[in-house]
């Protein structure tokens, strides 16, 4: 399962131009990742629909500028509602 951004990309929204926490970051977006995931069902890595790289970029957004604490669907839910997979 690959994620749904890249590093470069994570670091271009958040403004980050120094690698010493490239590590950290490089978990959020897999953490990003897995959460939109949990909403929206597999997503197709050839064809990421831009308002899923958006939620995942606000999680990482969210995580990264709140690492003491951080709440779920503090704005990536809004985008992915409408992407959600339901089972029946």
């Amino acid at each position: 399962m690959s994620d749904l951004v890249t590093l470069a990309e994570a670091k271009l929204h958040l403004r980050v131009i120094h690698d010493h926490e490239d590590t950290a970051i490089g978990m959020m977006i897999a953490a990003a990742s897995e959460a939109v995931r949990d909403i929206v069902g597999e997503i197709d890595p050839n064809d990421i629909p831009v308002r899923v790289k958006l939620a995942v970029l606000t999680r990482v957004a969210v995580m990264y500028d709140n690492r003491e604490s951080i709440e779920a669907g503090a704005g990536e839910l809004p985008m992915l509602t409408p992407l959600r997979a339901l089972e029946v």
